[in-house]
């Protein structure tokens, strides 16, 4: 590597022959139209830092090019109608992939950030080339299905669990998706996706998907938990993922070990409805019957508290997001029950004044945030600050 920095994820979108290279001015407009649904053209050379000539000229660029909507409506007394601008939905498309052991996912995401069709199976073989197979047949089906131009797609996201090594950048997954071990991901996928590839940890194709979607809309600053089979994390900076070096920033699991405060993440749901007197063969299959009276459920409540609030803290201390966010496979009402058990302890005040620590919410990304944020991850890279 040439940077102790890993900035980006592995492998890189080819610009489409028919979007026009666009400036950090234009990016950042698209970025906040994404974010924010629409935005009255008026307002924005304040938002963004902008004159407004040079909004005006961008807004007319985008518009041309089919990027950019605008609807006038009336204003009340004197003066010229507000402009309200939007992204055009169907001019491009994103595709996110999800490989998280026991499930395979795919979404496909528009320009505007909608998502318009969602799919995803149990895994059972997770070698390689059976992996690929049902890639081949979840896009077409998917792309025919929703309804969009096949050829929109820029490009194709890949959020994979495992952590980053070097030499060269390679994923170390699971023991459950040993054969994925030194896979060259981007080249593996492209043939049977059709587009160029980027592939990112899980937890930040999911803490992006939050990003540009959910908490992230008024919150730039954040930590994102990300509950699957194993656990994770994301951390989100300005709007921006931060990565670190090799791109493992936000293993949070390590955490956890290092103070042996136990590992509750999803297969240790499982455990405790097992325990409880119901049996499940993977995450998957208990995910799809779970609710909130599956008795074992408190049981796994009681025992994440301690080691979310004290990695909440920690968090709070050594990153200080503005918030903590509980994500992933877990079902929205049980996030929102585990972000309410968190409580964390106040630090001793200094001079009469507290230490501010984290507010803790449960994710506002419904579906599979980790195949959203992956479909999110090639408009990013085309069209988003």
């Amino acid at each position: 590597m040439t940077s102790k920095l890993h900035a980006a994820p592995i492998g890189q979108i080819e610009q489409p022959s028919w979007v026009k290279p666009i400036g950090s001015g234009g990016r950042a407009l698209l970025d906040l139209l994404v974010k924010q649904g629409s935005a009255v053209q008026a307002h924005l050379p304040l938002r963004l830092n902008l004159s407004q000539p040079s909004i005006a000229r961008l807004v007319n660029g985008f518009i041309d090019d089919g990027l950019v909507t605008a609807s006038a409506r009336s204003t009340p007394g004197r003066g010229n109608p507000s402009v309200t601008l939007r992204l055009a939905p169907d001019i491009a498309y994103g595709l996110g992939i999800g490989i998280v052991g026991d499930a395979l996912s795919m979404a496909i995401v528009d320009l505007a950030g909608q998502v318009r069709g969602t799919r995803r199976i149990p895994l059972q073989d997770r070698r390689r080339a059976a992996v690929v197979a049902h890639l081949d047949a979840m896009r077409d089906d998917l792309v025919v299905s929703s309804g969009i131009a096949a050829d929109r797609i820029v490009g194709a996201g890949v959020g994979f669990a495992g952590f980053f090594v070097e030499g060269p950048l390679r994923f170390n997954p699971p023991a459950i998706l040993a054969d994925w071990i030194d896979a060259d991901i981007p080249a593996l996928l492209r043939p049977a996706l059709g587009v160029s590839v980027l592939c990112d940890n899980v937890a930040t194709t999911a803490a992006i998907a939050e990003s540009l979607l959910g908490v992230g809309r008024d919150c730039p600053t954040f930590a994102y938990c990300h509950l699957t089979n194993g656990f994770g994390g994301g951390l989100i900076a300005d709007g921006k993922p931060v990565r670190g070096a090799l791109g493992n920033a936000g293993d949070f699991g390590g955490v956890w070990w290092m103070l042996d405060q136990g590992y509750p993440n999803l297969d240790r749901l499982r455990a405790h409805v097992a325990d409880a007197g119901t049996h499940y063969a993977t995450v998957e299959d208990m995910l799809d019957a779970l609710d909130s009276e599956t008795p074992g459920v408190e049981a796994w409540l009681s025992e994440a508290q301690r080691p979310f609030t004290s990695l909440a803290f920690l968090l709070g201390h050594i990153v200080a997001p503005e918030k903590v966010v509980i994500g992933g496979r877990l079902p929205g009402w049980l996030a929102e029950r585990l972000a309410a058990r968190i409580t964390l302890p106040p630090s001793p005040e200094r001079n009469g004044q507290p230490f501010r620590l984290p507010q803790i919410v449960a994710r506002q990304v419904d579906g599979d945030a980790g195949a959203i944020g992956a479909a999110l991850m090639p408009l990013q890279a085309v069209f988003f600050a």
